[in-house]
């Protein structure tokens, strides 16, 4: 099954998609993948998920840069290394 970080992402994509008024089959298009296989992303109950060459693709597609996808403002708003907090999430979203 998913994780709860990588539902959570899902999730996010989800609601980027709904503000650009795509539905799944749009967005399915867009990343090269079946109606099907795009429901099972979105589904909780299935442990199919995005690639990153995918969340790449949307966050082009919507024009979205990926770090706000993964990072929270209170990330950007601390005296953090961005990249490197970037690349740990982007990794937990992968395990």
């Amino acid at each position: 099954m998913k994780s709860e970080y990588q539902n959570y992402i899902i999730h996010r994509i989800r609601q980027l998609r709904e503000e650009h008024g795509y539905t799944q089959s749009k967005v399915a298009g867009v990343i090269g993948i079946s109606n099907g296989q795009m429901g099972n992303i979105e589904s909780f109950k299935t442990p199919h998920k995005y690639t990153l060459a995918h969340i790449q693709q949307i966050c082009k597609e919507f024009r979205y840069p990926i770090e706000q996808l993964f990072l929270e403002d209170e990330d950007f708003a601390k005296d953090n290394d961005i990249i490197s907090l970037l690349i740990e999430k982007i990794v937990r979203y992968e395990q």
